[in-house]
């Protein structure tokens, strides 16, 4: 039995190399493969659970309690406020991360493989947008929204954000990957990546993406910057930060979209009656956010239910409370304010502790980490720091495809983190 399970992990072993890599490229490519791609991970995983000679630690079961405690939250909301199940979708995903960790845990991965991955993947983000935008190729992949290229995603907004979390890997690829076997080529390969993944990210227009640039190069230049007393190691990461900021600013697009960020802000907070200041990217956020807090108050413990905000919202626009375009999305653009709203305090401490657990996981996996290791740990903290810039001005289950995204990249570094995963080369 031992024998014959041995020859199975060795096997899974061979695939997720293949895998992982394809399912990034395929996050940029097409959603349908990389949904697809991410159910067989998970059904390994599963494979990889029940072959015996698994073993199971401390530092395993808090991954796994990190993992469950927002989507326990959500099903006990539903038990006491009625039920939904197509809101649980996207929440029940966070569960999907336990099998594909314990699947890694037990086969392990090569950290040059998935930077591969990444580098193939900011090159494809980049080849998307770009045809996108000059308008070479039709069909459903070169898709523009008000001008902006938005790949398999449903908006451009998780497009760009996510082809930001692509070239910031990269980046911390090539700042930790000269250990790696075949190091030179396969930091070219990071840097093309990262070129990629900028272009698409700034093609984009979206601001999420570039507020979360400086931040992933802030967590990249501190993790990984090795062989530095922690003194320099900081000083470095604040001029990566600052010169990335120096950088975005001095493009023509980005400079135009921020400045349009702070008039629609400055104009909600003249007049938030008006329609033309209510009725703007950054005006439907500040009144949505003040709408929400209203239901906070009002339905403390439990708020009102996730299964009942689209209703609320409805009956919200039919009292000329809320614009009508609120009916189009499915949350309110802040995590905290989201959770609030709909969980209540029971659900927004699920959530914290979501956080706090995945943030200590990665600060004890560090402890005395070096080589692949620390690099499986700065990617998963920049994912964790990405998806919270993200999810503060728009939602953290905003997007099917990028939800998917997040679960699979956060377990995948989770347990590439682990002191105890077997080292590949």
């Amino acid at each position: 039995m031992r024998a014959e399970a041995g020859r199975l992990v060795a096997l899974l072993g061979r695939l997720l190399p293949w895998l992982l890599p394809a399912f990034l490229v395929s996050l940029m490519l097409s959603g349908a493969l990389a949904r697809n791609l991410a159910l067989v991970l998970m059904l390994l995983g599963l494979l990889a659970v029940a072959t015996p000679g698994r073993c199971i630690d401390r530092l395993d079961r808090r991954f796994m309690l990190a993992a469950a405690v927002l989507p326990a939250a959500y099903v006990l909301n539903m038990a006491v406020l009625g039920w939904n199940m197509r809101v649980f979708d996207r929440p029940a995903h966070l569960l999907w991360a336990i099998p594909v960790y314990l699947l890694v845990r037990r086969c392990g991965l090569s950290s040059r493989a998935l930077l591969a991955g990444f580098a193939a993947a900011g090159l494809a983000a980049g080849g998307v947008a770009l045809l996108a935008k000059s308008e070479l190729f039709g069909g459903p992949l070169m898709r523009l929204e008000f001008g902006r290229p938005m790949g398999p995603f449903s908006s451009p907004g998780p497009f760009g954000n996510y082809s930001a979390v692509i070239a910031m890997a990269c980046l911390a690829g090539w700042l930790g990957g000269a250990g790696l076997r075949g190091g030179r080529w396969v930091r070219l390969a990071a840097l093309l990546g990262l070129s990629g993944g900028l272009v698409a990210s700034l093609l984009s227009e979206t601001r999420s993406a570039w507020a979360s640039l400086p931040v992933m190069a802030l967590v990249a230049a501190t993790v990984l910057v090795g062989g530095r007393p922690a003194g320099r190691r900081g000083l470095a990461a604040v001029v990566a930060a600052v010169l990335l900021v120096a950088g975005l600013l001095a493009v023509d697009t980005v400079h135009e979209r921020l400045l349009l960020g702070a008039n629609e802000v400055r104009a909600y907070l003249a007049d938030p009656t008006a329609a033309a200041a209510r009725e703007t990217s950054m005006g439907l956020r500040l009144l949505s956010w003040e709408w929400g807090w209203q239901q906070f108050l009002a339905h403390p413990l439990l708020g009102i239910g996730v299964a009942n905000f689209r209703a609320t919202v409805d009956a919200a626009v039919a009292a000329g409370a809320l614009p009508e375009v609120l009916r189009n999305f499915n949350g309110l653009h802040n995590l905290l304010v989201d959770h609030l709203t709909t969980t209540g305090l029971v659900g927004t401490l699920a959530m914290v502790g979501f956080w706090l657990g995945m943030f200590r996981h990665f600060g004890v996996a560090l402890r005395g980490a070096d080589g692949a290791r620390r690099l499986f740990a700065g990617w998963g903290l920049m994912v964790l720091a990405a998806e919270l810039v993200f999810a503060s001005v728009g939602s953290m289950f905003a997007s099917s495809l990028g939800t998917v995204a997040f679960t699979v990249l956060l377990a995948v570094c989770a347990a590439g983190a682990h002191p105890a995963t077997p080292e590949r080369g």
